[in-house]
């Protein structure tokens, strides 16, 4: 069996089982669950370190799975320009909570649809994530797969739901980004240092990229982040809001928001969103 090693040192996420544990019942403690009834399709979560940001992400991924256990996560990451969706083709992923098994019988029904390239190790938008899939989703496999800032990324999302539809597999679609990129460390800082900076990457940067995608709006999220940079991950939000929408997604509800500049001030800082897309 081909198992993806773990790539990310434990300063993003913990290397023990049981610090994991530990501390994914930590962040999610007090977490309310959804209105008996809703119906769930996924979600979207930030991918730093787990310090930053992983309270949202847990958060997000936790109210999930207390409305629905499937039977495959798909975790959309990103980081991608332009090029073809990237597609991990092992057949398990290395967690501390266990080995993943990955949904290889996606592999070539989704090569038959779209132009995919092998995805190589080391990003961490997605491997971040799969200590908490394992977690919440204990018996589910994982879809991963990168997916571009472009237009592609709607016909990505659309293909692995057709596909899961197909197989009758039941999925929910998790898109993997993070916010705006402020500050000296990411060579962007338009509105200067401080706390104006601050206010208007939250009140007008972020939110206007969260007001799109809680309205569903795949084309505007992605032309958002072309013109603002206020998404780093363009892609894999809207490739599961595609998704999602497609098995049959109509709302958005936002869990939080915040900065990294909330739990460590600066002027170099990073927005986070968490997201359950609903029916």
């Amino acid at each position: 069996m081909r198992i993806r090693s773990r790539m990310l040192p434990p300063g993003w996420y913990p290397l023990s089982r049981s610090e994991c544990v530990t501390t994914i019942e930590e962040m999610v403690a007090g977490v309310k669950p959804l209105p008996a009834g809703t119906k769930v399709y996924g979600g979207i979560m930030p991918h730093a370190g787990w310090f930053f940001s992983g309270k949202l992400a847990a958060r997000v991924f936790c109210l999930a799975s207390k409305a629905m256990q499937p039977q495959i996560v798909c975790v959309f990451g990103g980081h991608l320009g332009d090029s073809p969706p990237l597609l991990v083709t092992d057949e398990a992923w290395e967690t501390p909570l266990g080995d993943i098994p990955l949904a290889t019988e996606f592999y070539e029904p989704l090569r038959t649809r779209l132009t995919l390239k092998e995805e190589y190790p080391g990003d961490n938008t997605i491997e971040v994530q799969l200590p908490f899939v394992k977690y919440f989703f204990p018996k589910a496999k994982v879809l991963a797969v990168r997916s571009p800032q472009t237009q592609q990324a709607v016909a990505l999302g659309e293909a692995v739901a057709a596909i899961a539809q197909e197989l009758k597999l039941s999925l929910l679609a998790f898109g993997s980004t993070d916010l705006t990129h402020y500050g000296p460390n990411y060579g962007w800082a338009p509105k200067g240092y401080g706390p104006d900076a601050v206010k208007w990457v939250k009140e007008v940067n972020d939110k206007r990229f969260i007001d799109l995608t809680l309205k569903l709006d795949a084309t505007g999220m992605l032309q958002d982040a072309a013109l603002h940079q206020s998404a780093c991950s363009a892609g894999g939000a809207v490739a599961a809001v595609a998704a999602a929408k497609k098995l049959g997604a109509t709302k958005a509800q936002l869990v939080d928001y915040y900065t990294s500049y909330d739990i460590m001030p600066g002027d170099s800082f990073v927005g986070y969103m968490g997201v359950v897309l609903e029916g």
